[in-house]
């Protein structure tokens, strides 16, 4: 019988237009190219954990609209439990427009719509699932209440993305497993400056307090487990020719909760994470995020062919 997984989480689609250089105010300008692609990282984890073989739900809100169904066709393509996505007649779906340059920079607006009306009632509608996890994923996509209401005090093994970062006082992350931020995340959850020279470690024997694990992630470093003893533990990155970083955390989140809902402890969790979080970075191409999220059988002959 599969792991089981609810992801708590939100779902944008993503407008992309690609130019020769960046419009100033005002301007109008052609495009040379343009995407449509599903996005938001709750919608993101859910997805990487179901390719890894995990039984997966998701609970979120999208609109009643042409976004909304599309993203319900693409997780049920995926093979994700949508019993308990709300759709929302009076909000709609989560967007972000995204024009992007040559070089890669872009100018980006994004309006979480649906996203910020999920609600505890929600998730408390949604019991059966929560109930039945091993374990539980969210993130910031959506209300905090709402993010911190589905995972305190669970049975399940309970996983706090907490992307986008906002200022969470330790003591209020009682009763949640873990939380996994990165370097600016963890910054930013304790009310300091991205830019601040800060040792994060520092910071995250702070949280460590009230959570089991606090695992930091450091991009081509690896990560960095932190536990309630004050015990930091280093699990590097297989090294490899990153393309593009982008969604390596959310690939590394659903691979997380994919671990541990089989029972692999948490050293080994991680490292199976930071695999998944590489093969997404040397995998994707522009715009095409979660096509570059493995399968199992992918993982694992990537884990294999890297040394793990």
């Amino acid at each position: 019988m599969a792991e089981k997984i609810t992801v708590v989480g939100s779902y944008n689609t993503g407008f992309i237009i690609y130019v020769d250089r960046l419009p100033t105010k005002g301007e109008t300008m052609p495009g040379r190219g343009f995407r449509m692609e599903h996005g938001g990282k709750g919608s993101n984890q859910a997805i990487q954990s179901s390719r890894l073989g995990c039984e997966t739900t998701i609970v979120a809100r999208v609109g009643r609209d042409v976004f909304g169904e599309r993203a319900l066709n693409k997780w049920r393509k995926e093979n994700i439990n949508t019993s308990h996505v709300v759709l929302d007649g009076e909000n709609p779906t989560g967007a972000g427009l995204i024009i992007v340059g040559p070089a890669g920079d872009n100018i980006i607006a994004v309006d979480l719509g649906a996203n910020m009306r999920l609600s505890r009632e929600d998730v408390d509608n949604a019991l059966d699932s929560i109930e039945d996890a091993d374990v539980i994923v969210s993130q910031l996509e959506i209300p905090i209440d709402t993010a911190l209401h589905s995972l305190r005090g669970r049975d399940a093994d309970t996983i706090l993305n907490p992307a986008p970062a906002h200022g969470i006082p330790p003591e209020k992350l009682k009763g949640i497993n873990i939380i996994t931020p990165n370097e600016v995340e963890i910054k930013t959850l304790a009310g300091h400056k991205p830019e601040e020279n800060i040792d994060v470690t520092e910071i995250g024997l702070k949280y460590a307090k009230y959570v089991e694990y606090v695992i930091i992630t450091l991009g081509e470093k690896g990560a960095v487990i932190i536990d309630k003893t004050g015990r930091k533990t280093q699990i590097p990155a297989p090294r490899v020719d990153a393309v593009d970083s982008t969604g390596a955390g959310d690939a590394f989140n659903g691979a997380l909760a994919a671990a541990l809902a089989r029972g692999y402890a948490i050293e080994e969790a991680v490292e199976y994470a930071c695999y998944a979080g590489a093969f997404l970075a040397a995998r994707i191409k522009q715009g095409e995020l979660v096509e570059a999220l493995a399968t199992a059988r992918e993982l694992e002959k990537f884990i294999s062919d890297n040394g793990g």
